[in-house]
């Protein structure tokens, strides 16, 4: 997989011309569609890899310890790398990711075709493959806006997040698919190939970057003066914290799909393709419904709404045996995660000044990127211990106790806060 979601940035004018307008620059034309491949092919692994760990190990606590390889190292180095990104070619820095990315891929594929895949290796390769998301995703984000004139870039940057939002309805379905008819190891073989389309459009690619003076001022020094900034405004300081929230009770459920599939739908492992499908769908039909209301409700109610829907989404996952309620839930879920990301990362990038917005969205990613492993690894661990249904349920009892606890402390009115000064 290349990248993660993003979101526009606000306060650059729409044009009349449509999003659609950007894809008529070539080289934003050809990165797009190789994102767009590249993406879906890494939502396929996402359903191959931990479908065959699950078999491997028959352990829910494998597929959070594998969630924890593949995402931690981003949490250390996400910080690190949006200053990287500023000082150094951000074209470099996805080309050399999506290298390494390319070949852990290539590797997890070969071992698996001649029988000498493991479960340790399989870890060990996502922690290679989550340190290159850690330099990459900063890069990512920032790289888009290049390839297109700047009266364009929100189009660019809105039509990245649409791209990567139909990866992740298409992916799992295609991934479904190839896993029944070519087998596993095609899923894994078609994803280590699309990388070579995103190496090749950075090849042709030509951006115009101004790469910010090193100047005598450490990494360090501007960190820390960023999570001074952050943790001192209460609008984004309770922004971290929610992305965290969603992230550890919400967005976990997807990287345990799995064992859910086959210890409580009681189907094979594989079938989390479905639930995936399920999910990118609903991702798909949250973002229309993002762009049909616009700015006509308040951030606050759509956080509220997003934080009871994943609720909801973990509840009927625990209540039910039938795989068709779960296909709903993680629908559900899926319309959760969009609007949760939509109505933060316009806060924190709508609000902040320019020259503060890059290390305050690396502070809100680190909320997100440490809320997966530890939710998967949790909701994992007990499901070995106890069940899964008892470890869903605790992650549907916590989601609804935190809610309740956040509206009482009148947090959710700061998230509509419109501008954020230095």
């Amino acid at each position: 997989m290349t990248t993660t979601d993003s979101v526009p940035v606000d306060g650059i004018p729409p044009k009349r011309r449509g999003s659609l307008a950007a894809l008529r620059h070539r080289e934003f034309r050809y990165f797009f569609t190789a994102a767009a491949v590249s993406n879906a092919g890494g939502w396929m692994q996402l359903v191959a890899v931990p479908a065959l760990l699950f078999d491997l190990t028959d352990s829910s606590t494998w597929l959070g310890v594998s969630s924890v390889a593949t995402l931690i190292p981003a949490v250390f180095l996400t910080p690190h790398a949006g200053v990287l990104a500023d000082r150094f070619s951000r074209r470099t820095i996805l080309f050399i990711t999506q290298l390494v990315h390319m070949i852990t891929a290539f590797t997890l594929w070969a071992t698996y075709a001649t029988g000498h895949i493991t479960p340790t290796l399989i870890i060990l390769l996502g922690l290679v493959a989550g340190v290159a998301t850690g330099f990459q995703t900063a890069a990512w984000q920032s790289f888009v806006p290049l390839l297109v004139p700047a009266d364009e870039m929100l189009d660019a940057v809105r039509l990245n997040s649409v791209q990567f939002t139909l990866a992740r309805a298409i992916g799992p379905g295609v991934a479904g698919v190839v896993i029944a008819t070519l087998g596993t190891g095609a899923a894994i073989f078609i994803n280590a190939s699309t990388y070579l389309l995103v190496i090749a459009a950075l090849v042709v690619a030509k951006p115009i970057q101004s790469i910010a003076p090193r100047g005598d001022r450490r990494v360090g020094e501007i960190l820390r003066e960023g999570s001074r900034y952050v943790w001192s405004k209460k609008p984004l300081r309770i922004a971290v914290i929610l992305a965290f929230v969603g992230s550890l009770c919400g967005q976990s459920l997807q990287y345990v799909t799995p064992a859910i599939a086959n210890r409580i739908f009681d189907r094979p492992s594989t079938d989390n393709a479905g639930l995936l499908v399920a999910l990118g769908v609903g991702a798909v039909t949250s973002s229309i419904f993002s762009v049909a209301l616009g700015e006509r409700v308040k951030r606050s109610t759509i956080v509220i709404g997003s934080l009871m829907l994943f609720t909801a989404n973990a509840v009927l996952v625990a209540v039910s045996s039938w795989y068709w309620l779960g296909i709903v839930a993680y629908f559900i879920g899926g319309l959760a995660h969009l609007q949760l990301a939509v109505a933060l990362n316009t806060l924190v990038q709508g609000a902040v000044p320019d020259h503060m917005r890059g290390r305050s969205m690396s502070f809100y990613l680190l909320g997100i990127l440490g809320g997966i492993p530890i939710g998967a690894f949790v909701i994992g661990r007990l499901g070995d211990v106890v069940s899964m249904r008892f470890a869903v349920t605790v992650d549907a009892v916590a989601l609804g106790t935190l809610i309740v606890y956040m509206v009482a402390r009148g947090w959710m009115r700061e998230l509509n806060t419109t501008r954020i000064d230095t």
